[in-house]
């Protein structure tokens, strides 16, 4: 089998760098080929020469270099075009800020998808204990849209939300277990920061659906999946630790409000 593994790069080469070993790291049989592919959305130079450095370092490793930052899914689509897509290949696409657990092609291997299943979606954890998958599990809820909806009315009532959601996390959040979960099943969509693509999305796409640059690609995915009849899957052994990178989080919040609700207008209709 062949295992892709696909993320994007802004300025974020040391994340990048653990990325590439965490990948290496993962056990596999003689059979398994592994290949990175690294798109870098115009980093700085600095960042760049370090990321041809990893390219010198790595036999498996391939970096695709972008005159223009492309955003997440359009970033990704650029490694996707690049990859031989059959029934012996796997493409793992995501944020360049993940660890994989050692076991995760071993036990992705163990599952016995269904022919409906286009994406399978980890279960992704985050360093300070929170489990972000299953992102979605049925429907969003009416309170849910209607709080998104706010958000994006205004930039002073979309700050005033955020600040209440953070302190209500702070209060709620509690450190949780790999086996601290709710099984193996079929949802409506995963959290972005990682997606299993299985040969069976190819069969029905050649790409990700990259109308937004950043934020809500959650649901123009699982808007994908369902248009064809298809499903996500969320497994509980897949493991992966969320570092959280702070290349999102150095964006002013100003400007990643408008950037939020820009994307807005066009997933709005899929939440």
């Amino acid at each position: 089998m062949r295992y892709y593994f696909v993320a994007v790069n802004y300025n974020g080469s040391n994340f990048t760098k653990e990325y590439i070993d965490s990948v290496n790291n993962i056990i596999t049989v003689p059979e398994d080929e592994i290949y990175i592919i690294i798109v870098d959305n115009a980093s700085n130079e600095n960042d760049k020469a370090r990321l041809v450095s990893f390219e010198r370092q790595y036999n498996n490793l391939e970096i695709i270099f972008s005159s223009e930052n492309l955003g997440y899914f359009k970033g990704l689509n650029k490694g996707i075009e690049s990859i031989r897509k059959d029934e012996d290949s796997i493409i793992i696409v995501g944020n360049n800020d993940l660890t994989f657990d050692c076991s995760f092609i071993e036990n992705l291997d163990r599952i016995d998808y269904d022919e409906d299943v286009l994406v399978i979606a980890p279960n992704i954890i985050t360093k300070d204990g929170r489990q972000q998958n299953p992102h979605v599990i049925k429907e969003v809820p009416r309170i849910e849209k209607i709080k998104v909806a706010l958000y994006n009315s205004n930039y002073y009532i979309g700050q005033a939300l955020r600040f209440v959601n953070q302190k209500i996390r702070k209060l709620r959040n509690k450190p949780v277990s790999h086996t601290n979960n709710c099984g193996q099943m079929k949802i409506k969509r995963g959290i972005g920061a990682c997606y299993i693509l299985t040969p069976n999305f190819f069969q029905h796409y050649t790409k990700l659906d990259d109308r937004v640059f950043m934020w809500g690609e959650e649901a123009l995915l699982s808007n994908q999946v369902e248009s064809v009849g298809g499903s996500t899957l969320y497994d509980p052994t897949i493991i992966i630790t969320h570092h959280e990178s702070a290349s999102v989080k150095s964006i002013q919040t100003k400007k990643k409000y408008y950037m939020v609700k820009e994307s807005y207008k066009v997933y709005k209709r899929y939440l």
